[in-house]
């Protein structure tokens, strides 16, 4: 007869270990915690938020509560960073009789740059994934086009599209509006004007709209959607044609306003140094340590981001 010793050591062994929890990533208890901070009360508006509609558009899995509120927490910490560390810069490290200038200077920019990047950030998000629809559209409105031809209905299209491998944007929305008609019992023509609504592009907007009054009533598909790949494809050739005209202005831009202007700078941060004077407080090498790692990239940060934009709307 076992003794209880033995018992209780082979109910040890046989006791099923407990999985282990994995932790949550930083970024998502971060949302948690300013949702519960400020996004809840936001949310509890009974009006519209006109934001809501902007991040559908965006593709951002996110309610306008949560939006504002990590935008608000975020700006708020780089207050309490900025401060502090333009402080010990300019009065500890650089001691400028114009520190409180340069840390009301430095403190108000960054403040002002966390909320004007959180709108940027969704800008380009949503400028990003209208040119990604807009690239892959006259080839969706051809394929659509083929299939007509063959004699196969609306909501068959609509289910080939949303089931293919290639063009992933488009065929995100085409799944949208399966779910909609297939999970959520919505007719067709419904499930088209509400993912057309929800869509940042113009031209797949008109084309859902389109789509969905030729099934309303009635017409020959397969020529309309044709026709309407052709017509998206010179806009297209027109806005890249656009695009190439317009590189040339800012390759003017760039070399008129930021090699020149540092050039400028740095001849002045040399006369600076002859003359052992200052400007607002700084001398020359001051001057030239901010124009090194602060005017330099900044400038050629924002060009690439002008460049950038127009690039996008070209595709």
């Amino acid at each position: 007869m076992p003794s209880t010793g033995e018992n209780a050591s082979g109910a040890l062994k046989e006791r099923p270990s407990t999985p282990a929890v994995p932790a949550r990533p930083f970024l998502q208890r971060y949302r948690e915690f300013c949702y519960r901070s400020f996004g809840e009360r936001i949310d509890r508006k009974e009006e519209a938020d006109p934001l809501t509609d902007r991040l559908k558009q965006a593709g951002v899995n996110a309610s306008a509560g949560m939006f504002r509120s990590v935008r608000l927490v975020t700006t708020l910490l780089a207050f309490t960073i900025l401060f502090p560390a333009s402080f010990a810069l300019f009065y500890l490290a650089l001691s400028s009789p114009l520190w409180y200038g340069y840390v009301a200077l430095v403190t108000g920019v960054g403040v002002a740059i966390v909320p004007a990047a959180f709108g940027y950030l969704l800008d380009s998000r949503i400028s990003n994934r209208k040119g990604q629809l807009d690239r892959e559209l006259p080839f969706t409105l051809s394929e659509l086009s083929v299939l007509a031809s063959t004699g196969m209905s609306p909501i068959d299209l609509v289910r080939h599209i949303a089931r293919r491998t290639h063009d992933p944007a488009l065929t995100a929305e085409f799944k949208k509006i399966v779910y909609k008609t297939e999970i959520q019992g919505k007719d067709l023509i419904t499930a088209l004007g509400e993912t057309a609504k929800e869509s940042p592009s113009e031209a797949v907007r008109e084309s859902l709209w389109d789509l969905s009054n030729m099934i309303h009533q009635g017409g020959n598909l397969d020529e309309y959607l044709r026709t309407k790949a052709e017509d998206v494809l010179k806009v297209k050739r027109g806005a890249q044609r656009e695009f190439i005209e317009r590189l040339s202005t800012f390759v003017d831009m760039y070399i008129s306003l930021v090699l020149i202007s540092v050039l400028l700078i740095g001849v002045g941060a040399f006369l600076i140094n002859a003359f052992g004077s200052t400007a607002g407080g700084l001398d020359a090498n001051s001057l030239l340590l901010l124009l090194t790692y602060g005017l330099v990239p900044l400038a050629v940060t924002v060009t690439t981001i002008m460049v950038g934009i127009a690039h996008a709307r070209a595709e």
